[in-house]
């Protein structure tokens, strides 16, 4: 089995100098040094669970580049990069595309009227692409990803600005369970997934903790903090609990899953 790659990109440019969720208030004071402590800390987690961490260029006039969760979608060598909704993020776009080029990727971009926010919102999952919509990504984006990858879509709505992106409320594991908050979906039960996963509903308190933007590497979950309840769950199914506190990112609405994005 070839060994697990994941992106990451370092924290030295991250700040809270705009807000685009309900997480990120203008002006907010991010203590850089524990930032850096925390994503260093992160990266070695992950490492020591047996995965590789390839590394994006930060760049100063991207504070989110940190959170590569949302560079795109990745089947096997085919990259399709993110149409970030907000003006604030586009900057991304480009360095992403770059990085991935250079890295020996086929990339190619999906229609500019589709907003797609990457990992973020989608991914893929054997022969089936799952996904949701209706904050930041597009419906219409995830149907053209389905098409241009030949995968199945499997996607839900999203109901709450909160929990704006898939990976803030939903996260499944190498068992083939998955946990998820079911206020975050028009549909609660998360029946479209319910077919494919064996779903654990998390609490709010939980919810709020961004438990479910936990990292999976192996049997490995790389919880963003101790204060979760399902960890205790997640050890009953045998998978390995971790934690990586990452509380300054949390001030922009991301956390473990967010500052990651697997590459195979």
């Amino acid at each position: 089995m070839s060994t697990k790659k994941v992106l990451m990109s370092s924290p030295e440019y991250f700040k809270v100098e705009y807000s685009i969720n309900p997480w990120m208030v203008e002006g907010t004071e991010v203590d850089l040094e524990l930032a850096t402590q925390q994503w260093n800390n992160l990266k070695s987690t992950i490492e020591l669970s047996g995965a590789e961490v390839l590394l994006v260029p930060a760049h100063p006039n991207q504070p989110d580049l940190v959170f590569t969760a949302n560079s795109g979608i990745i089947k096997e060598d085919k990259v399709l990069i993110a149409n970030f909704k907000y003006k604030e993020r586009v900057g991304e776009e480009a360095l992403f595309e770059k990085w991935f080029s250079e890295n020996g990727y086929q990339v190619a971009r999906i229609p500019k009227e589709f907003k797609f926010e990457g990992r973020g919102d989608a991914f893929v999952y054997g022969d089936k692409l799952i996904g949701s919509y209706g904050i930041r990504s597009d419906k219409e984006a995830l149907i053209y990803i389905a098409e241009q990858f030949e995968l199945e879509p499997i996607i839900v709505e999203l109901a709450q600005d909160k929990f704006y992106h898939l990976d803030t409320c939903f996260q499944h594991f190498s068992s083939g369970d998955a946990i998820f908050y079911p206020e975050a979906f028009k549909d609660s039960t998360l029946s479209a997934f319910n077919k494919i996963f064996n779903l654990h509903p998390v609490s709010e308190h939980d919810a709020n903790q961004l438990a479910c933007n936990a990292v999976v590497i192996n049997e490995n979950v790389i919880f963003p903090s101790d204060e979760i309840e399902v960890i205790e769950t997640i050890a009953n199914l045998g998978l390995t609990p971790k934690v990586a506190n990452v509380s300054e990112f949390l001030k922009s609405g991301g956390a473990c899953q967010c500052l990651v994005i697997a590459l195979n």
